[in-house]
């Protein structure tokens, strides 16, 4: 079950198992083009278009400045032991990020974030 929640093979498998950010993006010399920014993927593929899916947990919230990509948060959930993020501006739609309570987080604020190249998994195109 890990594996499958980790390294899906599909969109649908994805979708279904779980919370899972789906972006669309162009691949330029092992990076996904993003409006907020440049993400590293594994490996130095280059893509016109291609589907990648990031769980929300895998993504670590950084200050604006420092960080490879950037948005804007949309709204605040406080959901146990985390919160949820929803941040808009940096894909071509918006990402589900779950932070730690200790993050400082409220809704209009610029904040950057951070994702380890083995966390984002490219998909197979659906025919």
């Amino acid at each position: 079950m890990i594996r499958i929640y980790f390294t899906p093979n599909s969109r649908f498998v994805a979708e279904f198992i779980g919370a899972a950010n789906i972006v669309e993006a162009a691949i330029e010399n092992g990076h996904l083009v993003l409006p907020g920014g440049r993400q590293p993927i594994d490996g130095d593929a280059n893509m016109p278009a291609a589907v990648a899916m990031i769980r929300p947990e895998t993504i670590r919230v950084l200050a604006a400045e420092s960080a490879p990509l950037s948005g804007v948060i949309d709204s605040v959930s406080f959901i146990g032991d985390r919160q949820r993020l929803v941040v808009s501006g940096v894909s071509n739609r918006s990402l589900t990020v779950d932070a730690p309570n200790t993050v400082r987080a409220k809704s209009g604020e610029r904040i950057g974030l951070s994702i380890s190249p083995d966390a984002v998994r490219l998909l197979p195109p659906e025919s």
